[in-house]
């Protein structure tokens, strides 16, 4: 990400990175600010030296990792900034996204390390799962929120989708609790964890059991993704059922 024109920036691309992939991500942000969700607006496309770019309306201030990071703010507060955020992703409706679900299912496949019978047995959870078109940014985590004066926004949407915002707290869960083992204190993280746990106990009354239940499926699509160490050690317990989330 680099500055750009007055009051802009542009995120610039590898070149051996797929155009599809940025048109994707171009679209998603551009659906994401037209259903007045809080994220950068686009501004535009641009070559530089063989490298594509999307050019971004700029917000300025720190991302909620490094707010996590500098602790210059509640950890409760700052998970409830992140939860209350994801809500309002989760209050539209975007029936022309892909489904999250098949892409969801897509990854279960590719999940180095785990027997086929787990796989069959994750794809069939999410394939039983009822079909829904609410908004899923698919890779919502501290990094992807910046908190500006106006108020947190929400950046890069390539992996956004429709489908149960279950499944997208469930992997923000996972990536708030194992993620980037070896960058972030221990003492810090369970703080954090526990807030937005408590902040989702509150905001999912009555409903507890559909985060529970994407638990297994979530932690083995994630497993697709190259992930290794303490992060991979405890997915595997996930998915292996010698560990929950929620308990």
């Amino acid at each position: 990400m680099y500055a750009w024109e007055t009051g802009q920036v542009v995120k610039l691309f590898r070149r051996d990175f797929p155009r599809e992939a940025i048109e994707v991500e171009l679209r998603h942000a551009r659906i994401a600010h037209g259903l007045g969700i809080p994220t950068p607006r686009v501004e535009g496309v641009v070559e530089m030296e063989g490298r594509m770019g999307i050019v971004f309306e700029r917000c300025d201030g720190p991302t909620l990792y490094e707010a996590i990071q500098a602790r210059s703010r509640s950890f409760d507060e700052l998970a409830r900034i992140l939860l209350d955020l994801q809500q309002a992703i989760h209050r539209c409706q975007a029936p022309h996204l892909q489904p999250m679900a098949a892409k969801l299912a897509r990854r279960i496949h590719y999940a180095r390390g785990v027997p086929e019978s787990l796989k069959n047995e994750a794809i069939a959870a999410v394939q039983a799962a009822p079909a829904a078109d609410t908004v899923c940014h698919g890779d919502f985590h501290p990094i992807n929120v910046i908190l500006t004066v106006r108020g947190p926004v929400a950046i890069d949407w390539l992996d956004a989708a429709r489908g149960n915002p279950a499944m997208d707290v469930t992997r923000t869960l996972l990536f708030l609790k194992y993620a980037r083992p070896q960058q972030i204190d221990p003492g810090m993280r369970a703080q954090l964890v526990e807030s937005y746990m408590r902040h989702c106990r509150e905001a999912w009354a009555g409903r507890l059991d559909e985060l529970q239940r994407w638990q297994f499926p979530v932690a083995v699509g994630r497993l697709s993704e190259g992930i290794e160490g303490q992060e991979r050690e405890g997915l595997m317990r996930l998915v292996e059922r010698t560990e929950s989330l929620w308990h």
